[in-house]
């Protein structure tokens, strides 16, 4: 298992750094349709490799569980830029791409209020299910926010937009967050208690 984290935590350096280049500056970029395409895919890339990462330091989650919120965690990654059309106010990639400021899905301020909230909660009435919802949320828009903040920077409202991310540490932060969150995750957890089970059943996401 440890050799799977390390090639993990390369994969999802590499594909941070390669997919940059596909999208950016590759001989296909001057396409929007390639460049929205590729950018949605590097996007759900890494917010793939960030959760099989995540779910590497946990042993006790049947594959099934751990299946499911792989994929919600992809999805999540990607969706968060259909606020691009939000603001737009239109579906044509001409206009998504020009835009004069940012949706609110990409507002790092909101999505930290939103899981707080969701982690409060699930601490408070002991639903491990959306303890665990909950960590995927931060998965998602950090390894989105974070890619997106090597060029423009964090949002976080009422402050404004930090300065762009450096390159170095945005690849860094990438890589060792999933692990900091798994850590997080399992120490939080034991609160809950061994008899508490996640029942997708209960929820409706």
């Amino acid at each position: 298992m440890r050799y799977f984290k390390v090639f993990l935590t390369l994969a999802i350096v590499f594909t941070a750094y390669i997919g940059d280049f596909i999208v950016f500056r590759s001989k296909y970029s001057d396409s929007l349709t390639f460049r929205a395409i590729t950018d949605s895919l590097v996007h759900a890339s890494l917010g793939f490799l960030s959760s099989l990462i995540f779910f590497s330091h946990d042993q006790n989650l049947n594959l099934h569980i751990s299946g499911l919120n792989v994929t919600f965690c992809t999805i999540v990654s990607s969706l968060i830029d259909v606020d691009h059309a939000f603001v737009a106010r239109s579906i044509y990639l001409k206009d998504m791409i020009n835009l004069k400021h940012r949706g609110i899905f990409h507002c790092t301020t909101f999505w930290l209020l939103i899981t707080s909230i969701i982690l409060l909660y699930s601490y408070l009435e002991k639903k491990l299910n959306l303890y665990l919802l909950s960590f995927m949320l931060i998965l998602a828009y950090s390894s989105h926010h974070l890619r997106d903040g090597n060029r423009r920077g964090l949002w976080l409202y009422p402050f404004g937009s930090s300065p762009p991310i450096d390159k170095n540490l945005y690849l860094f932060l990438l890589a060792v967050l999933p692990h900091v969150l798994a850590c997080v995750y399992n120490i939080g957890k034991s609160s809950f208690g061994k008899s508490v089970t996640i029942d997708y059943t209960s929820m409706v996401v």
